[in-house]
This record gives C-alpha cells, structure tokens and sequence, in this order.
C-alpha cells in the first residue's frame, strides 16, 4: 500500500539489467552518493572520480554539495541545506561523530573517501552486483508528469521511503576563495532537488505519479529503508 505523504576505471562485469526507453526500468543498481563542497581542496579528485563512475552501467552517481566549509570564505552555491542535514543523518545513522569531504556513501550501506580510487572501486566491486529487492521503473506520462512503479514486496521494512531526486548532468564552477582559490571544477549529476514522495509497505505495488523534479539533467527514485538506511532499489531517467 502506498500512502502519500509531504582506462582509468576499469570496466567492471556487473550483472546488470538496464532497460532504457521513454522512461527507465532498473532491477540492478548501485546508489552512490558524493558529499563534496568547491571549498574543499581534497575534493576535485572525487569529482572526477565520482564523474567516471556515471559511465559504468548500474551506476547512479550523484553530487550533493554541502555547505560547512563556506566559513572559509567561499559560499558553495551548488550546496543544497538538506544535503549537510542528510550527510549528518548517515554519520549518526552508522555511529559517526562526525561529517567529511570528499565522502562517498554506496547505496546507504558504507562510505569510503572519495578521493581514493582504490577505496571506492572496491565499494563498488562489493556492491555493484548486489541484486536490488526492489525493482523499480520510470516512465514518462502524457500530461508531462512522470511515473514511478515497483511489484509488490513480501517483508519491505515499514519505515521505507520513497525519495524523488533532480540533478543536472554537469555544472562547471570557476571557485574564488577557500582552498581552492583560482581551480575550476566540474560537478557531474548535481543534486538540485532530494523530496520524500511517500511511504510504502511493500504489500500492493508502488504506483505514483509525480511531477519532474528540478534539474536539467534526469529524475532519480530511490527506495530506501528509512530516510538514511539500506538503499532498496533505484530506477534513473536522463531528460
């Protein structure tokens, strides 16, 4: 029931299936969330990489400035006020006293430093051919909405969420202050809007409606266990 509510990289063998039309079904996917900020001097390697992950298939990367390092003097205009409040929820979720950059979170599961290639292609060896419990489907609606379904899933933790994400595929910034005074970064598949769709139960299937999310780039569901837990399932659409 659903209730609504407010090479470099080497190419991985994934057993993935990806099937792309209008709209976007996904019955294998990896969730990785960069938490990074254009005041951060450590972060522009994390960029790339997290930049070279998005050619890998199954992979949906996307960029979440945070502002806690504009106290340098550089405000980050990408950093949206929930991404820092989300950030904090992971690092209170799994026990952590505290926040950093550049932090990768895989699918709501475990976090390495972005930075570190080695670090993060073993995430993603551990997780990238982790089936999804939820399979989840995008597809375009006739009045320009979009919609969102999934089958209905025997024991779906009751707390899970349903999370409807915008982002633009590339945003160069050229940065005059903080510790990366005079650099310009390119972000990829920057988070512009992260709102909660709905809860479900898993005990009929998931069919919502919704209307596309701010960015430039694709909409993004995300089944997750609570607002910060295990990541279900995910389905992407480019635009």
């Amino acid at each position: 029931m659903f209730v609504s509510t407010p090479p470099s990289l080497r190419v991985l063998a994934l057993s993935v299936a990806l099937l792309w039309s209008n709209g976007a079904q996904a019955e294998n996917t990896l969730v990785v969330e960069l938490y990074t900020s254009q005041g951060c001097s450590s972060c522009p390697a994390a960029d790339r990489m997290l930049s070279e992950l998005r050619e890998l298939p199954g992979i949906v990367p996307l960029t979440l400035n945070v502002d806690y390092w504009d106290y340098l003097g550089w405000k980050d205009d990408l950093a949206l006020p929930g991404n820092a409040k989300r950030q904090r929820a992971y690092a209170r979720a799994q026990r952590s006293r505290n926040v950093y950059t550049p932090q990768m979170m895989f699918d709501g599961k475990m976090d390495v430093v972005g930075s570190r290639k080695r670090q993060v292609m073993a995430a993603v060896d551990a997780y990238g051919d982790e089936q999804d419990t939820v399979s989840v489907s995008i597809t375009p609606t006739e009045d320009g909405r979009y919609r969102a379904q999934a089958p209905a899933t025997a024991d779906l933790p009751a707390d899970t969420v349903i999370w409807i994400v915008g982002y633009d595929r590339d945003i160069t910034k050229a940065i005059g202050g903080g510790e990366n005074h005079g650099r310009t970064v390119t972000y990829a598949n920057v988070v512009r809007e992260w709102r909660e769709a709905g809860r479900w139960d898993g005990v009929g299937p998931l069919d919502i409606a919704f209307e596309p999310p701010t960015g430039e780039g694709g909409a993004v569901v995300i089944v997750q266990q609570g607002r910060v837990g295990p990541i279900l399932g995910a389905a992407q659409t480019t635009y």
